[in-house]
């Protein structure tokens, strides 16, 4: 494991090198916080507090023909009640890298490998099973052709990019005490999981005055599994919707996580929520 990650942080290092032509970064490094203090007096006084906060990590790396996307988001929220344990309502990493080249220009075709990893941070549950800290861990490395579109002219002010294409996937599962649908007990600590999927990106960003502005990213994944052909049930989907409307420093922001995955639950795993908050840009 430690000499494929090795090889990879090369092979880009090689890339970099080789397309260093009219370079273009784009950083943005973003926090939210939100919170709602509760106070009931009914047959007993409780007092509750609810917050949920969020950190978001993007760097963009752009030349000719080379290009390197990433992003990190962290979203975590707990209910604290007097005279008991937190519980959490929110708790979500998902990390993404994802290098591509340019194939044809004419019609722009690229070459991209994505890896992108989704756990939990603390113990909990993912639908009926119980969770710990990176436990599950699913990590998929897909290697796809297809097509990054800027379906608006770029500037400080706006944006909006699409990425999408078909290719294939491998998908390591790192469980401890996790037990799949598939298990009666956990067999062993990875199972690895390959199958063709099909990948779809967008990033929104519109700034209407100075301090207002608007951003959608969605990060979406569909992995057609063995047997398909005979039920969609046979398939795994994974989305991360973002969306935030900010004015000044208070932000109105959307973050949801469904996936669909008979190995994980015979339900949707479905986590949604609606903060009003704090907000800090770099």
């Amino acid at each position: 494991m430690k000499t494929f990650y090795y090889s990879f942080i090369l092979m880009l290092i090689n890339f970099i090198l080789l397309f260093a032509q009219e370079t273009n970064y784009e950083f943005e490094l973003r926090g939210n916080f939100g919170a709602t203090f509760t106070s009931r007096s009914d047959y007993e006084e409780t007092q509750n507090l609810e917050w949920l906060a969020d950190l978001q990590f993007l760097f963009n790396y752009r030349t000719d023909n080379f290009h390197f996307d990433s992003d990190v988001l962290v979203n975590y929220g707990q209910i604290v009640r007097t005279d008991e344990i937190p519980e959490k309502t929110q708790d979500l990493l998902i990390f993404t890298l994802m290098p591509s080249i340019r194939l044809i220009d004419t019609p722009s075709v690229r070459l991209f490998l994505q890896t992108k990893g989704e756990t939990q941070l603390r113990k909990g549950y993912m639908g009926e099973k119980g969770t710990n800290f990176f436990d599950p861990l699913f990590l998929t490395n897909t290697i796809f052709i297809g097509e990054k579109n800027n379906l608006i002219t770029s500037t400080e002010n706006q944006k909006f990019e699409i990425t999408y294409g078909i290719g294939y996937s491998f998908q390591q599962v790192f469980k401890k005490n996790f037990t799949l649908e598939s298990e009666d007990l956990p067999n062993s600590d990875v199972e690895f999981i390959n199958n063709p999927s099909a990948i779809f990106r967008c990033d929104f960003y519109k700034s209407f005055l100075d301090d207002i502005s608007f951003s959608l990213r969605i990060n979406s994944g569909l992995d057609f599994r063995s047997g398909f052909l005979k039920s969609i049930e046979n398939s795994r989907f994974s989305a991360i919707i973002i969306s935030s409307l900010d004015v000044y420093f208070i932000s109105l922001q959307y973050v949801g996580n469904i996936v669909y995955d008979k190995e994980i639950s015979k339900k949707r795993v479905l986590g949604q929520s609606l903060t009003i908050g704090f907000t800090f840009k770099l």
